[in-house]
């Protein structure tokens, strides 16, 4: 999830051009962060923190176009990028530190800067891959000072607010508010099982959930494989539960964080070379268990687990010298699970539907190129 990096050409050397005076703290700087906002968001909240300053100015004030022409988008409906020298005039106007706005603020981290090492610069594309502006909960903004018309930085479509036990998204039409989930309680648990299973794994684990919701994905688009609790949710949604698509990730993120965790357990003996083959089937067994338990069609639905299974092979037992401390997870409370193929550092920055090794997507038609080939894995292990 990376900003579109462009060519400095003609317009990069006018910057070059233009000398900067240091930066100077803004009258009303130190403004509450609201944690995983857009930088878009972030900046229009501080404009209008000190007295209003129209939006196009404010930019300019730590920063010029890197594009021709370049002009600043509406932070409600897309992204804007710094470069390394922008983001540190940003530190002072703003009276925060550098380490405070990347970590308050996921695209100024490091691998989301403008790869310009010039004056200060920003791009605004429209096209920026990687991120959904979801509509940040109107309780968190309350909260902190200020309205809903604020946005995080998002993997995904969609969004949880554990605090406040909300379904957020990244709808604008009018009546698309926030979706309370005190009737469903299961969701925001499932929500705190996510986040633990990702800062104890690391990259490995956040690339597994990918795969979990790819599969959870692939069974929600094919009817006969919904789980009775997936209509079940819908039903006590009331009118919220109409839009299918919307919610949809919504009614199966239970099984999706649970399926992740089932995964993770194979991966990591994977990984460390002590899955046998026996062991692997015994496990795909407890899949299906798993899978039966969900009310859903045991063979057809194993065999999507399988077919993950398939990309994730087992590794050869070094006959000598085991894998090299960065080759597999390391021991104690963290416990890191490291990307391996299928998986790249590019997949893992990718959005959401993107950063699973498998090709199955919320929503997308479904195609017998989704299943197992002939002479693939059956419950039995390889046919």
């Amino acid at each position: 999830m990376t900003a579109a990096r462009t060519s400095r050409g003609g317009a990069a050397r006018r910057r070059r051009a233009k000398t900067w005076r240091p930066a100077q703290r803004l009258g009303r700087s130190v403004m509450p962060f609201i944690g995983g906002e857009s930088t878009g968001s972030y900046t229009r909240r501080l404009a209008d923190f000190n007295g209003g300053i129209p939006y196009e100015d404010f930019w300019l004030m730590f920063g010029t176009p890197l594009r021709k022409n370049g002009e600043v988008g509406d932070p409600l409906c897309s992204e804007g990028y710094l470069n390394r020298a922008a983001l540190e005039r940003l530190s002072v106007m703003s009276h925060r530190s550098v380490a405070q706005l990347q970590f308050a603020l996921p695209n100024l981290r490091g691998h989301r800067l403008l790869d310009d090492d010039g004056p200060p610069a920003w791009d605004w594309p429209w096209d920026a891959p990687g991120c959904f502006l979801v509509r940040v909960c109107d309780l968190c903004a309350q909260a902190r000072g200020t309205n809903g018309e604020a946005y995080l930085a998002s993997d995904a479509t969609w969004q949880v607010c554990a605090r406040h036990g909300r379904w957020l998204d990244n709808r604008r039409e009018p009546g698309a508010a926030a979706i309370a989930l005190s009737a469903l309680p299961e969701v925001v648990h499932a929500h705190r099982l996510r986040l633990q299973l990702e800062r104890r794994l690391g990259a490995g684990g956040r690339a597994l959930f990918a795969d979990a919701y790819a599969i959870t994905s692939c069974w929600w688009n094919i009817p006969a494989f919904n789980a009775p609790a997936w209509q079940a949710r819908r039903r006590v949604l009331g009118r919220a539960g109409r839009d299918e698509l919307r919610v949809a990730p919504l009614l199966f993120y239970p099984e999706a964080v649970r399926l992740a965790q089932a995964l993770a357990a194979r991966e990591r003996r994977r990984l460390r070379r002590t899955l046998t083959p026996r062991e692997d089937r015994g496990w795909l067994e407890r899949i299906a268990l798993l899978v039966d338990a969900w009310g859903m069609p045991v063979d057809e639905a194993s065999d999507l687990v399988g077919t993950w299974a398939l990309r994730h092979p087992l590794l050869p037992r070094p006959r000598r010298a085991g894998p090299t401390p960065a080759q597999r997870p390391a021991r104690g409370r963290l416990r890191r699970l490291p990307l391996h193929a299928p998986h790249t550092d590019e997949l893992v920055e990718a959005t959401l539907g993107k950063r699973s090794c498998l090709p199955w997507e919320l929503g997308e038609k479904i195609t017998t190129e989704l299943f197992p080939a002939p002479g693939g894995w059956t419950l039995g292990g390889r046919a």
